[in-house]
């Protein structure tokens, strides 16, 4: 289990009574001149846990920059990552994240920072329409930190996340597909619907383009392509537009097909 900063003395308790008592005077906050390391520490804390994420960050910046070489620097430097990503201050936290990985490679939170570093980069996305530069970013760091870390209790969150960005990006591409489909450019449809499949798996968008791959190779008379991608697409744990459709077509393409014969 992870540290979480050390027992607050009652020393520490009276300064960080002191300094909170300052603080509710009005005014912007300013980082507290405290001279005991476990205290200034302790007050960041306070602060962090009564949610005032911009406050806590000065404070764990100020014990960053006052007490450098105290031996609990990196999980300072994780908090103030966190007191900006809770801030919804994603392009800075992200910054605090890559600092700990590059500074503190020996901390106990470098498996968290890898993930949250992404996560970052993915609270930054975009609709699906426009660029997704920061979601395709998003996705490298992720998987890089499943690589890196399998193990890692933030496994499954992160798969989780993977998951999500799977969802946006095969969207994104479905979306492209679906421009082609609407000319009857079947050729380059094709090529964004493979796209789909291939890199996207487990979303509703490689099952509707599979149902599309059935239309397509219906209307090109190619009646057992046809059946097998709408049976790919019913198979769907999805509800989606076009799922009972494929069934009828499985059924009417079977009966021309044994009629046929």
């Amino acid at each position: 289990m992870k540290r979480q900063g050390r027992y607050i003395s009652g020393s520490a308790r009276i300064i960080i009574s002191a300094a909170l008592l300052i603080t509710s005077c009005g005014g912007p906050y300013t980082a507290k001149r405290i001279n005991q390391p476990d205290a200034k520490l302790a007050l960041a804390e306070s602060l962090f846990q009564k949610e005032k994420y911009a406050d806590a960050s000065l404070e764990y910046k100020d014990f960053l920059a006052v007490f450098a070489g105290d031996e609990r620097a990196d999980y300072a430097q994780f908090r103030l990552a966190e007191c900006l990503r809770l801030d919804e201050d994603y392009p800075i936290a992200a910054i605090e994240y890559r600092i700990l990985i590059n500074d503190y490679g020996y901390s106990e939170y470098i498996d968290d920072a890898f993930y949250l570093e992404g996560l970052c980069a993915f609270m930054q996305r975009q609709r699906p329409e426009r660029d997704q530069a920061k979601t395709y970013e998003a996705l490298s760091r992720i998987n890089r930190f499943l690589k890196l870390f399998p193990d890692s209790p933030r496994r499954a969150e992160a798969e989780k996340t993977r998951k999500e960005i799977f969802e946006l990006l095969g969207e994104k591409e479905f979306m492209n597909a679906r421009s082609y489909l609407s000319r009857k450019h079947y050729n380059a449809a094709l090529v964004y619907l493979d796209k789909v499949i291939e890199q996207y798996p487990g979303t509703v968008w490689e099952d509707l383009s599979h149902y599309h791959k059935g239309v397509i190779a219906e209307e090109r008379g190619e009646i057992e392509n046809a059946i097998a991608e709408y049976g790919k697409s019913i198979s769907s744990e999805f509800q989606f537009s076009g799922k009972e459709k494929a069934r009828e077509r499985i059924l009417s393409l079977k009966g021309e097909k044994d009629s046929e014969e």
